[in-house]
């Protein structure tokens, strides 16, 4: 039988924080979105035109990877973002196949520099909380937790 002193609070198990935490990062990236960017895009869109600033090869199966999406879903949203004028899809080739290279529009890229701007804000109280070091260590430790829980069963992320 079970006994109580046996399990672990929830507010002291590690997978429940950093489940908890990642739900808590998606509503602040919704809210801080909505308040401080706009209400006319949302934080994948955003995510999106990040991608394509660093990255303008990245194709949309790639994009879906990172975004922790299907690749239907992110073409979706990239039809979406191109018929409201934030993108033009070209169509391209790479390796000998054609694919659809994304340009950000000068409308979009008002929208890429207001995010840029407000998240130097979220950068800013990042800097002032954490050190450099405490940082690196953290995102060592998130990788390393990634890693034992793929030990035991191995995820395959979309």
């Amino acid at each position: 039988m079970i006994k109580k002193e046996d399990i672990i609070p929830l507010d002291e198990y590690l997978p429940y924080q950093i489940d908890f935490t990642a739900n808590f990062n998606k509503s602040f990236r919704r809210e801080f979105q909505s308040q401080y960017v706009s209400t006319e895009i949302t934080p994948d869109e955003m995510t999106i035109f990040y991608c394509i600033y660093f990255n303008p090869h990245m194709s949309q199966s790639e994009m879906a990877k990172f975004l922790f999406k299907g690749k239907a879903h992110v073409g979706k949203i990239l039809n979406d973002m191109e018929e409201r004028g934030l993108i033009k899809r070209i169509a391209d080739t790479r390796d000998n196949i054609i694919i659809k290279r994304n340009e950000i529009t000068e409308k979009g890229l008002v929208f890429l520099e207001k995010g840029h701007k407000e998240t130097d804000r979220i950068k800013k109280a990042m800097k002032e909380e954490f050190s450099l070091d405490d940082i690196h260590k953290l995102i060592s430790y998130l990788k390393r937790y990634r890693k034992v829980l793929n030990s035991l069963v191995d995820v395959k992320l979309k």
